[in-house]
């Protein structure tokens, strides 16, 4: 005889339907890279604190210092001044952030500057006729080191985190700037720009925290810059125009085993870990119209592309 579907049936149908759903939807791999940022917003410059990315953002007409979840969640705006604010530095520990600000009243440059993390107390670190500008945090949050032309060249110093004890780390005929510390707050990786036959060119160098033993870790003939070490400091994202476009790469901390990690027609720079070691957050955009944003990348999805 045959029979019809029961309520009872009909039920247990729903029930595993329901629940196969939810089995398939919690198989789909997240994407490789995605976008953090909203698209109205461009954005640069972006640090990695704990549990928040600070980034710079246009707004007004305005250069003004925001902070975004990992994840993309909880966009906050931390500056409201008539400056421009940007290059912003997280602390390790995420309770303080190093920043630049242009100072417009009484001398036109650059100055570093330091604030909680929601943009309260701000405090000013630099005060000289230069700009100073990349500030970045060691990692006991003792020590910011950052660029200046104070003395007619762009050079790497470092200071006290209350803007004390300022000392000068590398003296060159170069540009040198973008400065990070590694993990163990023993050394400083940075980038540095020449003049030569084939234009300008940059080349990641890393040095002790006392500017000695200097050593160079890229020789493209290209631009390689904004490096960033890795939260166990055995590896170094950089972004390079070295195959035509700007895009990021990774390489061993001594320099070993460049690799190219993005591949787009439009630019990816600005590279830093996440504290997992597995995501890069980044900056790039996607097309002719399309805002600077922020994104990130995790390594391990894009190995199984």
């Amino acid at each position: 005889m045959k029979r019809g579907f029961t309520k009872q049936g009909i039920l247990i149908t729903i029930l595993v339907t329901a629940l196969l759903l939810i089995s398939i939807s919690g198989c789909e791999e997240k994407p490789a890279v995605m976008r953090l940022t909203p698209g109205n917003v461009a954005a640069q410059h972006p640090t990695v604190g704990r549990k928040k990315i600070a980034f710079v953002g246009y707004v007004d007409d305005n250069n003004e210092i925001y902070t975004v979840d990992f994840d993309g969640g909880n966009l906050s705006r931390l500056t409201y001044n008539d400056t421009n604010d940007y290059n912003p530095g997280f602390s390790r520990d995420g309770k303080l952030i190093a920043f630049i600000s242009f100072i417009r009243y009484g001398q036109s440059n650059d100055e570093i500057f330091v604030m909680n993390p929601d943009g309260r107390n701000q405090i000013r670190l630099t005060e000289n006729v230069a700009s100073d500008g990349g500030p970045a945090f060691s990692p006991d949050g003792k020590r910011i080191v950052f660029e200046s032309s104070r003395e007619g060249n762009g050079e790497i110093y470092i200071m006290d985190a209350d803007g004390g004890n300022e000392t000068r780390l590398t003296n060159s005929n170069s540009h040198n700037c973008c400065a990070d510390f590694s993990p163990d707050g023993k050394h400083i990786v940075f980038a540095s720009y020449i003049a030569s036959s084939r234009g300008v060119r940059s080349d990641i160098y890393v040095m002790n925290m006392d500017g000695s033993n200097r050593k160079r870790l890229t020789n493209s003939g290209f631009i390689d810059s904004n490096p960033s070490f890795s939260p166990d400091g055995s590896l170094i994202a950089f972004d390079s125009n070295r195959n035509g476009n700007g895009e990021i790469y990774v390489m061993d901390a001594n320099g070993g085993n460049q690799k190219r990690l993005t591949n787009n027609t439009f630019i990816d720079m600005d590279p830093e870990f996440l504290p997992d070691g597995h995501r890069i957050v980044f900056i790039a955009h996607r097309g002719m119209d399309d805002q600077l944003g922020v994104y990130v990348m995790d390594m391990r999805l894009l190995e199984k592309q």
